[in-house]
């Protein structure tokens, strides 16, 4: 869906961000224009959260939360943008206009099936209340009622046609059933029930709603398990089962325990461990860890740690790796011979459980190590082959610290100097177009110039200060100039933006974090006084662009001759500068 920028910089605008999130979270006014809180986003005791009325962007001084309305429907409710968009245009009474798609009819459909969904589940809950049979299988299973009424755990009664007699009385209640999977068309013509005698775990999307099902047979037989086919609603490489659980049992998520089967989630979950899921019959996908990583900066994956178990971990690793960032944390947990999570836990328990999740081999530990025993090490030979086939890999890789310690270790083990790969890796890499490398995102890169940063911070924190600028800044090299000149040149096009808008407008661009960092920088500086220190900064920017002018001249005319127009420009500059500096003295003597 497609929603237009004016739309969301039109629904900014009209929400107040202090009552919007003042209705979740208690805030009180502490100083100045900001209200304060504990963070919703993580334990402490601290009011550390901070919410601007001016600015309409909040702040945890804490651990770093940060965004307008939007980003916080995002983080509190866990929705992903187009929803959030969605709920707040709900919020504040208005229609989120989309450009119009083939889809739309589709789309428009959705509801009625979940619905349906719904209805079939309570239907079947209600029969596996119903069959001692049932009832019995979950005791021997060791689930109790409590988790089987938490996962609406069901059964599918023996019979071809309980659930199309019970939800198929007209031709359009048959399509429905028929393109939510739960029912199957004959040959010969007419319908039967695609679930009999089997228990029935209904598959729910992260917001909690009924996408599919799976079956596990009671006795014995063929398949096993079955699950839904993909229909409008269930696309199994997208989905997990328990994570809509998982996010309703923790506020904070620390860590997600992926597992193969339902069992394996429903038997954590019952001692304890409440941030089980569980792949749908499919191997993980990028979708599954990309949306796990919304959630939480650790992955742990659940294998057996057999010769099947190791292969399908590599699998996840292949998968994780051009997913890999600095702040994420990945293991892989390889169980005893014989033992599933379902069994494991209730012989060990909750604490020796996690105990082994907190020991289970690192990304990089567990992808070394299975490189390492196809190689002879003790050879050459066998240390190149080990390094060619795990720069294959690294290659791969996002640029940043893990990268570069894991070539470090490459070259350790495989006793090589790995400097020319490093700088192999970091050619014909794209250069960002408005952040500049010396912009302050990562710890080694160069600090901007004072001035500049104290411009940039007022600019970001109260927009409407860019238009006091009154003639462009002369282009230089100093550090980050181009970035402010991109952030006039946005104020002046929208004389009326906010912080919120602001950050909409870099929303999911390289410059989001360093925008997010301004707006939340605390200063001294009080409202009356905002105006004169930002032309200051101004004036103090404008002489070190005039010094950098300067000396680039002064310097060439000790090596060569300067053109006549070079001659100009010096003197100008020069000139300029005793201007800046006698209204610098002037204004700090009034």
């Amino acid at each position: 869906m497609q929603i237009p920028r004016d739309f969301i910089e039109l629904l900014l605008a009209k929400i107040d961000l202090v009552e919007f999130i003042g209705q979740q979270v208690p805030l009180r006014k502490k100083s100045g224009s900001n209200y304060f809180a504990r963070c919703p986003f993580h334990n402490e005791k601290s009011a550390s959260f901070s919410v601007s009325q001016p600015k309409q962007f909040y702040y945890c001084f804490g651990c770093g939360a940060h965004g307008n309305a939007i980003d916080f429907l995002m983080q509190n409710d866990r929705l992903s943008f187009p929803e959030a968009i969605i709920a707040l245009a709900r919020h504040a009474g208005m229609e989120v206009p989309h450009e119009a798609n083939n889809k739309s009819k589709k789309q428009d459909s959705l509801p009625a099936l979940y619905e349906l969904m719904s209805s079939v589940t309570q239907y079947y809950y209600d029969q596996m209340r119903k069959s001692p049979r049932a009832i019995q299988y979950l005791k021997q299973r060791g689930i109790s009622g409590a988790i089987a009424k938490q996962f609406h755990l069901g059964y599918a009664p023996t019979g071809w046609s309980h659930v199309f007699d019970e939800f198929g009385k007209t031709e359009e209640d048959k399509k429905k059933l028929f393109d939510t999977g739960i029912i199957i068309k004959k040959d010969s013509g007419g319908f039967y029930d695609r679930f009999r005698d089997r228990i029935m775990f209904p598959i729910h999307d992260y917001r909690g709603r009924i996408i599919g099902f799976g079956g596990r047979i009671l006795d014995q037989g063929e398949p096993k398990y079955l699950n839904s086919p993909e229909t409008p609603l269930f696309q199994k490489g997208h989905e997990l089962y328990g994570l809509h659980q998982t996010l309703k049992a923790n506020r904070q998520i620390n860590r997600i325990l992926i597992v193969e089967g339902y069992m394996d989630v429903i038997a954590l979950f019952q001692h304890g461990i409440t941030y089980a899921v569980a792949t749908l019959g499919t191997a993980t996908s990028s979708h599954h860890i990309e949306r796990l990583f919304r959630y939480t900066h650790e992955i742990v994956f659940c294998f057996d740690g057999d010769k099947a178990g190791r292969t399908a971990a590599w699998r996840a690793l292949e998968v994780m790796f051009p997913l890999m960032q600095d702040s994420l944390q990945v293991k892989f947990l390889f169980l005893p011979e014989g033992e599933d999570p379902d069994t494991l836990i209730r012989k060990i328990g909750k604490d020796h459980f996690e105990k082994s999740m907190n020991q289970a081999l690192t990304l990089s530990a567990f992808f070394l190590q299975t490189i390492a025993k196809q190689n002879d090490l003790a050879t050459m030979e066998g240390r190149a082959a080990f390094a060619a086939e795990t720069l294959r890999y690294i290659k791969q890789l996002p640029a940043g610290v893990f990268q570069g310690i894991l070539l470090d270790e490459v070259g350790k083990r495989a006793r090589i100097d790995i400097s020319e790969w490093k700088a192999n890796l970091t050619m014909g890499k794209t250069p960002d177009v408005i952040l500049e490398k010396s912009l302050p995102e990562q710890k080694h890169q160069l600090k901007l110039p004072k001035a500049l940063e104290i411009v940039l911070m007022l600019i970001v924190q109260k927009p409407a200060l860019a238009v006091l600028i009154d003639e462009p800044i002369q282009p230089s090299h100093l550090p980050g100039l181009s970035f402010l000149a991109a952030l006039i040149a946005i104020v002046r096009t929208k004389p009326d933006i906010s912080t919120a808008m602001l950050r909409e407008h870099f929303r999911d661009q390289k410059e989001e974090s360093f925008i997010a960092r301004l707006a939340g920088q605390e200063h001294m500086i009080p409202d009356d006084g905002m105006e004169n220190e930002f032309l200051g900064a101004i004036r103090q920017l404008k002489a070190l662009n005039l010094d950098e002018l300067i000396n680039q001249l002064l310097a060439k005319a000790t090596q060569d001759n300067l053109t006549e127009e070079e001659k100009i420009n010096l003197t100008n500059a020069i000139n300029q500068k005793k201007s800046l500096t006698a209204t610098q003295h002037s204004s700090s003597n009034q």
